[in-house]
């Protein structure tokens, strides 16, 4: 499977009837005048979708270093869908199956495949300029179970993914497993997390109604001109909802010098304190091959490595996909596949202090939320929808409790 930035909105791996996903920031800066291909995909043996995405990028596009890229999902409003592409993933060098685009530059695979370990993948696919692409064969590699999960309260915190210079206090979680001997083996942890949200809109200028159309019940911001610029309402959620984070670090390891020991508190996930409420994570063990974690070592000491005289300048990586015509052109993005350990955690967050009851609207958008109050022309206010998307759901995650 594929789901944090070439400024880049990934996945990782998130809910919605087709989708799930998961997202990944780094702090290396890469500024280019030149558009480039992106593309991004993970397949797993998880019992989810698996699809790859496939993206371009403007002229003067600044990013940061990725999953594979940057974030996993492309902004959709800044990075241009690559449509009614020609996919195809080739399965140990012989058997092909059509992946299908269900949303604009996304590609998936049939509702049930599950990539399975020891199994090679490689993906080909014709883009509707006629330009044809594939990548290297990847061979999925096994991965052990994760055997014991636990998880203290971090106070000193962690870095404010939202871009505050302020850290941020954490619930951080620790694995153990056991690591295969007498082979090289790769590894790499990433998360998703459930928070329940109670604000689903805000309108600027303007106030939420809801009306029918023959999809069904919908809702969105009409402007009121009555209203001063700066005026804004928030509005509760109709339904439980929702919000989906993903990991924002590449967590790796290589077991060279640990080969067949046990591994005891591994820290695997940092979640973020963005309100008291109980949250859901998803904690992913994943294996890797030795190019793909060769990749994401080069990410990561790019994204580290830099600032002083010493530092290599961030630059585009080249991946593991190529132009088979343009052996010159540099395409972003790597394909790759992973068995995965997966154990989900309820965090109850009754030993943190700090967060706020019902807190993660306001956490997210440093403000107060600001309701419309009942009026002569309003008297009744709706409840907003809960609108699916990568990063929110209206259906329960499973393990939720």
């Amino acid at each position: 499977m594929i789901r944090q930035r070439l400024l880049i909105a990934m996945g990782v791996l998130c809910s919605l009837v087709y989708l799930i996903g998961c997202v990944d920031d780094f702090n290396a800066d890469i500024y280019t005048s030149k558009e480039y291909l992106l593309i991004d995909g993970t397949l797993t043996d998880l019992n989810e979708p698996q699809y790859v995405s496939i993206f371009s990028t403007p002229k003067d596009a600044s990013f940061k270093s990725s999953d594979f890229t940057s974030k996993i999902y492309p902004t959709r409003q800044s990075y241009f869908p690559e449509q009614q592409a020609l996919v195809k993933l080739i399965i140990n060098q012989k058997d092909e199956i059509q992946l299908e685009e269900r949303l604009a530059g996304y590609y998936y695979c049939p509702n049930g495949f599950r990539a399975k370990a020891g199994n090679t993948y490689q993906l080909r696919f014709q883009l509707a300029n006629g330009k044809v692409y594939e990548t290297d064969v990847e061979t999925m590699y096994s991965v052990p179970a994760i055997k014991n999960v636990s998880e203290d309260f971090n106070l000193t915190g962690i870095p404010n993914a939202a871009g505050s210079s302020e850290k941020v206090s954490s619930n951080d979680i620790y694995v153990d497993f056991d690591d295969a001997p007498n082979e090289k083996n790769f590894y790499r942890w990433r998360w998703v997390n459930w928070e329940i949200q109670r604000i689903c809109a805000t309108c600027t200028q303007g106030r939420y109604y809801l009306f029918e159309t023959e999809q069904g019940e919908t809702g969105d911001c009409y402007r009121d001109l009555t209203l001063k610029v700066n005026d804004r309402f928030d509005y509760y959620c109709g339904t439980r909802c929702w919000d989906i984070f993903y990991s924002s670090d590449i967590n790796i390891l290589s077991d060279v010098y640990t080969n067949g020991k046990p591994q005891k508190n591994r820290l695997a996930a940092q979640i973020p304190l963005r309100q008291s409420n109980p949250c859901l994570v998803s904690l992913q063990q994943m294996s890797l091959a030795p190019n793909t974690y060769r990749y994401l070592k080069l990410l990561q000491d790019q994204s580290i490595n830099t600032g002083t005289l010493a530092d290599t300048p961030p630059a585009p990586l080249r991946g593991n996909i190529r132009n088979i015509k343009d052996a010159n052109e540099l395409v972003l993005g790597y394909f790759s596949a992973s068995s995965v350990s997966e154990v989900r955690v309820m965090l109850d967050r009754r030993n943190t202090t700090g967060g706020l009851p019902n807190g993660l609207y306001s956490f997210i958008n440093n403000r107060p939320v600001t309701l419309e109050e009942l009026s002569n022309e309003r008297p009744d206010i709706p409840l907003a929808i809960c609108q699916p998307s990568f990063t929110r759901t209206p259906i329960p995650p499973l393990g939720w409790r």
